[in-house]
């Protein structure tokens, strides 16, 4: 492994790895002896609904063998999820990526090596028998914006070398023999991502009884066990046993959540960023400028550095770079898509001067200049 340019890492000994398909077996086979039925070659045609008491809720579902009446419906359907939500009459803010992995020959003497995550270079390396499983989150994801086909199923993509080079050309800078390692397969399948890297669980406000399971962005099988232990909760408790509240499928404003164009970019945003260091003062550069006040011209003359919360421009602070206005740019797709990157952008020069465990550059305003902002407000207009 090419160590040269690593300054330290993060080693977690009791991490592992668990195969999807003897894993979901074995949940069907607990599920069928605790009294379960699971109906194979049962295609959902519709979803039945009543306003009862002023609400409308969920009485049944509508199957190609025939009605199953319940009051209560999970949707765990992944990348077809939005199909299924539909029929309720809901929203289902995911997006379907082609996201796919590969696995290489053997390699002599890969045999104790641990998973590797690479924050830099935004791939990882995960032991697969005498061989890696490699993969990552390139820049230029292939998209499916209209959603995947209904009568797909049970069926792979043909892999996009175009797409899935960055990966390799980076897993190849860490472990350099994979250059000279041949590959034993590939896998390039539908998977659905969402505008913030996480699932969407829950009860919707729209349709009572009708739950959301979907959008793990690529951590279904990581994240099931607890998912499915909350969403149980949820179903026969009506709560949870932990704070769940980041992953409510009731999170997002209905500007937000209504809107494909920002669904659209900012699950591309969250999907190219997966391995970013996360730093608490970030900012979104997708879909910016959707809502805002009518005091927003005026204060961005004045050098405010804003924020987005739902969809909704809120000022952050007073920035003192006197030669730059902070405003927003069209989203440049991180120089995708056939988009140039922006070369100057003092909106985003802001955003990287918090990109800090320490203090940011705005923390110097601080003692007698803090005091004086707060008793003299007016030296900001």
């Amino acid at each position: 492994m090419n160590v040269d340019d690593i300054y330290a890492t993060l080693y977690s000994p009791a991490d592992g790895c668990l195969d999807p398909s003897t894993y979901v077996s074995a949940l069907s086979r607990a599920c069928v002896m605790m009294g379960g039925r699971i109906s194979t070659e049962t295609s959902v045609t519709g979803i039945d609904t009543e306003v009862i008491r002023g609400r409308r809720r969920v009485t049944g579902v509508q199957t190609n063998k025939g009605l199953i009446k319940t009051e209560k419906v999970i949707n765990c359907t992944g990348a077809w999820a939005p199909y299924i939500s539909e029929m309720a009459g809901v929203d289902c803010p995911l997006v379907p990526f082609r996201h796919a992995y590969v696995v290489t020959e053997d390699i002599p003497g890969i045999e104790n090596m641990p998973n590797v995550r690479d924050h830099d270079l935004s791939v990882y390396l995960r032991l697969q028998g005498n061989g890696l499983s490699i993969g990552g989150y390139e820049p230029h994801p292939d998209m499916l914006p209209d959603g995947v086909a209904k009568d797909f199923a049970f069926g792979l993509y043909e892999l996009d070398w175009d797409t899935f080079a960055f990966n390799i050309e980076h897993c190849m800078k860490r472990l350099p023999i994979i250059e000279e390692t041949g590959l034993k397969s590939t896998v390039c399948g539908p998977e659905s991502f969402t505008p913030d890297h996480k699932p969407l669980l829950g009860e919707t406000l729209d349709c009572r009884g009708f739950y959301q399971g979907c959008g793990f962005n690529s951590s279904g099988i990581m994240l099931a066990g607890g998912a499915g232990r909350e969403l149980a909760n949820m179903a026969v408790e009506g709560t949870t046993s932990i704070d769940m509240f980041g992953y409510d499928v009731n999170r997002y404003h209905p500007d937000c959540s209504k809107n494909k164009a920002w669904i659209l970019a900012r699950s591309h945003e969250a999907y190219v960023k997966n391995y970013a260091m996360v730093f608490i003062h970030d900012e979104n550069l997708a879909m910016r400028d959707m809502r805002t006040d009518p005091l927003h011209e005026t204060l961005l003359s004045k050098g405010c550095v804003y924020q987005q919360r739902q969809g909704f421009e809120r000022p952050g602070y007073f920035a003192t770079h006197k030669d730059a206005v902070n405003e927003k740019m069209e989203y440049d797709w991180y120089g995708s898509y056939g988009n140039e990157v922006h070369a100057s952008y003092p909106y985003r020069d802001r955003l990287d001067e918090d990109y800090t465990f320490g203090y940011p550059l705005i923390s110097t305003l601080s003692g007698p200049n803090l005091t004086r902002v707060a008793n003299e407000p007016r030296s900001l207009t």
